[in-house]
């Protein structure tokens, strides 16, 4: 049954923007020969790890929506485990409204700040001079459970 896919992958953080478009291709490419079509992909750029993954600190962060079969999935997870630059994936059922095709490659601009989503607030009225600071948060504000270098993939 063909369903619909994410998949978050972490490329290697020495690559220039060149190399990680041709592993951003290579990745598609691998999608596609197991009968995959690839809606969407978004290069969200180069970001801090949560914690030290086979001694890299940062990575490229890639973010593909696509249509497969279930059967097909475990070949690309067994595909990824030894692609070259690729050294962390992820992959998900999608779920909610699939997102426009027309747009096929994006790249988001600035930094992604996922502590706004987590305490709330709307992302066009938070300052960033203000997001993640400890100064500005009363305790009361922030869970405790958040620790805000182990959010990230």
């Amino acid at each position: 049954m063909v369903r619909d896919y994410e998949l978050m992958y972490v490329v290697r953080p020495e690559l220039e923007d060149d190399a990680v478009r041709v592993a951003v291709k290579s990745v598609r490419a691998l999608i596609e020969s197991q009968g995959g079509e690839v809606v969407k992909t978004t290069l969200w750029g180069k970001r801090r790890l949560a914690y030290e993954v086979k001694r890299l600190r940062e990575g490229h962060y890639v973010l593909v929506v696509f249509h497969l079969d279930g059967g097909k999935v475990a070949e690309i997870e067994r595909a990824l485990r030894i692609h070259d630059t690729v050294f962390r994936h992820l992959i998900v059922v999608h779920e909610g409204p699939m997102p426009d095709p027309e747009a096929e490659i994006e790249e988001v601009q600035g930094p992604i700040e996922p502590e706004a989503e987590i305490l709330g607030a709307d992302a066009d009225t938070v300052d960033a001079g203000s997001v993640g600071g400890d100064d500005d948060l009363e305790s009361d504000d922030v869970p405790s459970a958040i620790d805000d270098d182990e959010g990230d993939l």
